[in-house]
């Protein structure tokens, strides 16, 4: 007989462990932070309609979030792809991750990074006005997919449920909860607009310049700490596949 409070007896599926969750959130985040996405949504509350379209664009980050996510799943059912940490499918993602990672940390500490990025910067801030509703969500999605550091994200959180199996309605909640963390801190200009009544117009656009000018040091040393992570993963579980073989 099971303990009272046990996973079983709550209706909690047993597997649904805080380190689970913990780990998604933090894949989720490690996406959050895009200080050129960020500064998008600033871009958007500057302008027309400004809730309804910055929304939008989050609206459509988040739905290639998750859909990234279920179709990863899907392809690594359908394929029986191994992301057991140790095993060979696993340890080239960590790899080639870490390698993305690493490349791309060094690259945003260059001048050649920030100069890149101001000239996106003021692409977007002509072109964003002419944008519909509609055509916002698309480039929110767009820009979410084809953000290298993402598919690193996406594999991690895929091969965490594949390899965790919590069940159907557990992968649902906790995908769930990745697409909300990974939205996290693009959503907070629009959470803080409407919190003040669009009062704040003046901060965001000094958020937005620094998050234009500033930010790329933040990106290189994050993406530095997750590179270094990812390598560390990856040469472990190749020295467990090593012994294993």
């Amino acid at each position: 007989m099971p303990p009272l409070l046990s996973p079983v007896c709550l209706g909690v599926p047993a597997l649904l462990s805080p380190a689970l969750i913990t780990q998604s959130s933090l894949f989720g985040i490690g996406i959050a932070f895009s200080p050129l996405h960020i500064a998008v949504v600033t871009l958007l509350l500057l302008g027309r309609s400004p809730l309804q379209r910055a929304m939008a664009y989050v609206a459509g980050w988040a739905a290639a979030n998750a859909l990234a996510i279920v179709l990863l799943m899907v392809l690594g059912e359908a394929f029986a792809i191994s992301l057991s940490h140790g095993e060979r499918e696993q340890v080239l993602i960590d790899l080639l991750g870490a390698g993305a990672l690493v490349g791309l940390g060094l690259y945003q500490l260059t001048p050649q990074a920030n100069i890149g990025e101001e000239g996106m910067a003021l692409r977007l801030m002509n072109q964003l006005p002419d944008f519909s509703t509609f055509t916002l969500v698309l480039i929110g999605a767009t820009s979410a997919l084809l953000t290298p550091e993402n598919l690193v994200f996406y594999l991690k959180e895929a091969g965490l449920l594949l390899l965790n199996d919590p069940g159907l309605t557990a992968d649902a909640e906790v995908t769930g909860l990745f697409t909300l963390m990974a939205s996290s801190l693009l959503l907070l200009p629009p959470l803080a607009w409407l919190v003040s009544g669009g009062a704040i117009r003046e901060p965001i656009m000094r958020l937005e310049d620094w998050l234009q000018h500033k930010a790329e040091w933040l990106v290189g040393v994050l993406a530095l700490v997750l590179g270094a992570y990812l390598l560390f993963e990856g040469l472990h579980g190749l020295n467990l596949m090593t012994l294993a073989g």
